[in-house]
């Protein structure tokens, strides 16, 4: 898979999504995330996708948004099993999706990130991020 031309504005994606509070916040990452040329961005869009459907009162357009962005997450992470960042964002929206969607491999992505945390090729102040949103989210 090419991984394109801009892979040094990851760590600028990275910090963006993890700061997206409000609406107009996740439609400005959005837009700009549509922006860079780095395969290992997609994790990251996929899951501000599903984070649309925070910002939707209406159940049938908060369920596309999940859909679409689970799609493309779970067809990256097909593809990329290794991929510690892809995990870690299905890990994240496991956490917050609601329980009735059934959207459930957390113990797995949990054990993988877990494993493999410490060989990763990731700035270690992102490891830590990692690791504490992990925590927050998680009585383990």
């Amino acid at each position: 898979m090419n991984s394109g031309t801009d892979c040094n504005k990851m760590p600028k994606v990275r910090s963006e999504f993890h700061a997206i509070i409000t609406e107009d916040e996740l439609d400005l990452f959005l837009d700009n995330v549509k922006t860079v040329d780095c395969d290992l961005k997609t994790p990251y869009l996929a899951s501000a996708i599903m984070r649309q459907a925070e910002f939707t009162n209406w159940p049938f357009r908060k369920l596309n948004y999940f859909k679409e962005g689970k799609d493309v997450l779970e067809d990256y992470i097909a593809e990329n099993p290794n991929n510690i960042e892809a995990r870690y964002m299905r890990l994240l929206c496991q956490l917050n999706a609601p329980s009735f969607l059934n959207y459930d491999d957390k113990e797995e992505d949990r054990d993988f990130i877990n494993t493999h945390i410490k060989t990763a090729n990731l700035p270690e102040d992102f490891k830590q991020t990692m690791l504490f949103n992990i925590k927050k989210h998680t009585n383990k």
